[in-house]
């Protein structure tokens, strides 16, 4: 009987950390789609060429955590429908 709480209580901790991070991702992708959104903004409004080329970097930057977060989500069986421009 002691063994099979020990399972028990094993799964739902294993549920809970899946849980967890799923929350993480999705968190975290959000994130980024409120990164790129204000990357835009920055973009539009910059006049300098060496900062237009930082936030050309930073768009490039932000695009890979996007894929890679979508990738996670992906294989962690989690639906990401945020669709983030950029």
């Amino acid at each position: 009987m002691e063994s099979v709480l020990k399972l028990v209580q094993r799964v739902d901790c294993t549920a809970a950390q899946e849980n967890e991070d799923k929350d993480r991702i999705m968190d975290e992708i959000k994130e980024v789609c409120r990164l790129i959104a204000c990357n835009e903004s920055w973009f539009a409004l910059e006049n300098d060429e060496n900062l237009i080329e930082a936030c050309i970097y930073q768009r490039e930057s932000l695009n890979s955590r996007y894929r890679y977060l979508l990738n996670q989500a992906r294989l962690k069986g989690i639906n990401a429908s945020l669709a983030c421009k950029g």
